[in-house]
């Protein structure tokens, strides 16, 4: 084994390439968590429309995907399997971001199920 003084590499003095500001003595890093503010109706419609898009791309680009897989073996032609996913994916999320805009118009908080009163006396 070399030496250390042989070793150019233990000799070399790296700090050299080191911006001044990690040279310093920096504090530690506090970290903080981010805490979402609560959204408005707007921003959690979008997000209900966002979810249900990608929802509906994602289950309709795997039925695409069975139904292109077998079209593409009867048929005997591999270009199926693509134009099914991307034609189903954009159908079923269209049509579930569609149904989210309907739900979106839907805020009834706290609705009961039933009819029973509230109020019971022992």
């Amino acid at each position: 084994m070399a030496d250390k003084e042989d070793d150019k590499y233990e000799a070399e003095d790296f700090s050299k390439y080191l911006p001044e500001s990690a040279k310093k003595d920096q504090p530690a890093q506090k970290w903080q968590f981010y805490q979402p503010e609560q959204s408005s109706r707007v921003n959690q419609c979008f997000q209900r429309i966002k979810n249900g898009a990608m929802l509906g791309g994602a289950l309709g680009g795997s039925f695409g995907f069975l139904y292109g897989t077998y079209a593409a073996i009867a048929y005997r032609h591999i270009l199926y399997i693509p134009i099914s996913v991307v034609q189903a994916g954009f159908g079923f999320g269209l049509f579930l971001a569609c149904g989210m805009v309907i739900r979106c118009d839907d805020q009834l908080p706290n609705r009961r199920l039933t009819n029973f009163p509230t109020d019971h006396v022992d």
